[in-house]
């Protein structure tokens, strides 16, 4: 029983110098693949005296265009971007298109827009403020 410490740091020792060192030369993965535009769109409902409802969704565009359907509680969403063809004289943007229905919280939605198509900071694409106090506010960023 005492002589199998001794073997095991002996063979523990023997194996340490086979394995790379701690101390080796990292090299650099490759570089990762250009990712694609994400849109995020939040869609932030709120009411007085009673808490607010946010709905957040993340469109990939791939090849130019992107489509998302979704149910969030008693509401449906249906969202689609895509890669406008610039005019002349006109930048480069995402047309981007909200719809949602079935929603006890707020109002249905049908909004059909534009945003930048460089990535930057959050915009407010519409904002809705009801005579009731109820407000809806929709926004978007690129990244």
């Amino acid at each position: 029983m005492r002589f199998a410490f001794p073997k095991l740091a002996l063979a523990t020792l023997s194996l340490a110098a086979l394995a790379p060192s701690a101390c080796h030369t990292a090299r650099a993965a490759d570089p990762p693949r250009a990712l694609t535009p994400t849109i995020d769109v939040t869609i932030e409902d709120a009411a007085p005296n009673s808490p607010g409802h946010e709905a957040r969704f993340a469109l990939s565009v791939v090849d130019g265009h992107a489509q998302l359907k979704a149910h969030d509680g008693d509401a449906d969403y249906a969202l689609a971007a895509h890669t406008a063809r610039p005019e002349p004289n006109v930048a480069p943007h995402f047309s981007l298109h909200v719809k949602r229905s079935g929603n006890a919280r707020g109002a249905d939605l049908d909004l059909a827009s534009a945003i930048p198509l460089t990535p930057g900071a959050r915009v407010v694409i519409a904002r809705v403020e009801r005579a009731d106090g109820r407000r809806t506010s929709i926004l978007a960023q690129v990244r």
